[in-house]
């Protein structure tokens, strides 16, 4: 069951991946992406979109809009 919480932490985990990947020319958009304003409006949208999925989608979406920041 992803929750908002369980939700946040992948996309903070991910965001901190970015940001040590990041090359330096893109430091500042990867640093505008990942704000934790930003990690939480998206939580929330993916939050939201969850409850119309069926249950056996639902993994795999979270998995897919986390990769999408």
């Amino acid at each position: 069951m992803h929750d908002y919480m369980s939700v946040l932490a992948l996309l903070h985990a991910y965001a901190a991946d970015q940001r040590s990947r990041a090359l330096l020319g893109k430091q500042a958009e990867i640093a505008n992406k990942t704000t934790e304003r930003t990690l939480r409006n998206r939580a929330k949208i993916i939050c939201e979109r969850l409850l119309d999925l069926p249950a056996p989608e639902r993994t795999q979406f979270v998995e897919r809009a986390v990769r999408h920041l």
